[in-house]
Parts: C-alpha cells; sequence; structure tokens
C-alpha cells in the first residue's frame, strides 16, 4: 500500500469535487495526470473509483468516497503518532526545496538550524517551480521554499516570508526565455512570434542570458521581507508530518 501513498494523498484532495475535469482545477495536476492516477490506485486495488458510464463527465463511485475517508481517517492516525513520536526528539536531518530566486532565505534558514536548532545534516535542491511542488507532494522534502502553494491547498505549516516582483524583460525580440514552469503553461501561438525558446530552470543561466544577449521574459527580482500591493508573496512551507516543535523553533528563529 505504501507504493500508491502518494495516488491515495491525490485521491482525498480530488474527491472534493464532483468530477475529474473539476477536480484537475484545483489539486495541481493536468487531467490527464490525474486520470493516471485514478487508473493506477482502480488497478492495483481491482475496485472502480469513477462511475464512467456517464454520458458527460465521469463522477466518483461511492467507493471512491469510502476509500478517501478510510485513507484519511488512517494519515491521521499515523500522523498523530509520529508526532507524539518525534515531538521532544531532535531532529538530526531535515531535506529543503527552494526555488533559486528564494535560496538567500533558505541559507538563513539552514545557518539557524544548524547553530540553534541542533539539527546535524542538511540536503537543499534547488528546483524549477513544478519539481518543487512534485517533489513535496511526493513527501520528498521536509520545508520548501515557494512562490506559490503545491496544488491549492492549505497546509497547515505555511508562513508568509516576503515578496519579490516579477520585471518583464524585452531586450531582443528574437528570443523568448522561458522556465520550464512558465514553457509548461504557454499557449503554443504565444512563442510563434519569436525565432528562437530558451528553455531552463536555472534562473542564473536566464540572467547570464539576459545579460550576454538578451532576449524577451520575466524575471523575478530578490525577495524581499514584508508585503507589497501586486507583487508575488513568496512562502515557506512544510510538510503535514513535520515535527512541530521544529517548525516552531524555524518560526521564532525567522521571526526573530
Amino acid at each position: 500500500m505504501q507504493h500508491i501513498y502518494y495516488e491515495l494523498s491525490v485521491l482525498g484532495r480530488a474527491i472534493h469535487f464532483k468530477n475529474l475535469s473539476a477536480a484537475a482545477l484545483h489539486v495541481g495536476l493536468s487531467q490527464p495526470q490525474l486520470s493516471r492516477i485514478i487508473a493506477k490506485i482502480e488497478d492495483e486495488l481491482k475496485i472502480v473509483l469513477l462511475d464512467r458510464s456517464a454520458k458527460r463527465k465521469s463522477g466518483w463511485t461511492p467507493v471512491a468516497f469510502q476509500l478517501s475517508l478510510l485513507f484519511e481517517k488512517s494519515s491521521k492516525r499515523l500522523e498523530s503518532e509520529i508526532n507524539h513520536l518525534s515531538h521532544d526528539q531532535v531532529v538530526a536531518e531535515i531535506k529543503i526545496g527552494t526555488l533559486e530566486g528564494l535560496s538567500t532565505f533558505a541559507i538563513n534558514t539552514c545557518q539557524y538550524c544548524f547553530d540553534h536548532v541542533g539539527v546535524s545534516k542538511i540536503f537543499i535542491e534547488i528546483y524549477d517551480l513544478n519539481e518543487l511542488e512534485a517533489h513535496f507532494l511526493s513527501g520528498n522534502l521536509d520545508l520548501i521554499f515557494t512562490s506559490k502553494t503545491p496544488g491549492r491547498q492549505k497546509f497547515r505549516y505555511s508562513m508568509e516570508l516576503g515578496f519579490q516582483v516579477l520585471e518583464k524583460i524585452q531586450t531582443n525580440k528574437n528570443y523568448a526565455v522561458l522556465s520550464s514552469f512558465e514553457h509548461g503553461r504557454s499557449v503554443k501561438r504565444d512563442l510563434e512570434e519569436f525565432k528562437h525558446v530558451l528553455v531552463s530552470n536555472s534562473l542564473s543561466l536566464r540572467k547570464e542570458w539576459f545579460k550576454a544577449i538578451g532576449g524577451t521574459g520575466f524575471l523575478p527580482t530578490e525577495a524581499k521581507r514584508g508585503r507589497a500591493k501586486e507583487h508575488e508573496p513568496v512562502y515557506l512551507i512544510g510538510s503535514e508530518i513535520l515535527n512541530p516543535v521544529l517548525w516552531s523553533q524555524i518560526i521564532s528563529g525567522i521571526q526573530g
């Protein structure tokens, strides 16, 4: 059952919407991706989760609601037991993911965890937004520094750190310069006006390209603390099974 834990967690979020297409809009996945996840659960457990006999849009079967409720209860029980077990324990190792433009926030947090929390080892990786969300929702990361809430859901451990501005660059109309996340959400006709399209998940590489060659695209400015109207907020988000003491210590350090 462990190997479909992520798929069951997706079902738990999708079940709150009346059909697959409505659910896909709210769980941060495309409809084909969500459809494959549901099909995997059905194949693994030999059950039917979607009523595909409907003429228009498939709806959830009673079994789907029962499975979702069962998974939710089991997850909460497991989470409670893990939190109870780890409440008074020092966390020796954590895994952090961050957008490249938020690396300063991530570095400061790592230093605080080393110096004041007692963490002995930290793995920190830089991802594009798509990769960051996927790794976090799959349970591979304890903390993330991001500009968007993964899956459009509310997380218990979440803090708004500050904001950043997306600056539009238009120094060479021959090149469209995009992040992997931007390219994945772009419309084909919007790129047809460009002779060349450069896609990279590296913010520093895109900055260097704009500086050396020029292009058209967006670059985030350095993130700043506080709030500002019409600017992108940035967040620190912790996993649902993060040690609550660790979260409290990190928040105290940031606010202090």
